[in-house]
């Protein structure tokens, strides 16, 4: 492994534990409301891919007009 994907590596891992930190910080109202869920002990999306490591990759910007509401 080259030394700039071991760097890569590391930056994934630390954005993804403190992404992880963040989202256990939250009640599950909040939690609800951003389209997730926990369960287990671990936070899971509401729909799609359940393996955390992925979930924590892909981000979807949704426009502000486009995002769903409650009510």
């Amino acid at each position: 492994m080259s030394i700039i994907a071991l760097f890569n590596a590391a930056k994934e891992y630390f954005e993804a534990r403190r992404t992880n930190q963040a989202f256990r910080q939250l009640d599950d109202h909040y939690l609800k409301d951003i389209g997730f869920y926990r369960d287990n002990g671990h936070i899971r999306p509401l729909a799609g891919n359940k393996d955390l490591d992925n979930e924590t990759k892909g981000h979807v910007q949704i426009p502000p007009g486009e995002q769903p509401s409650d009510g």
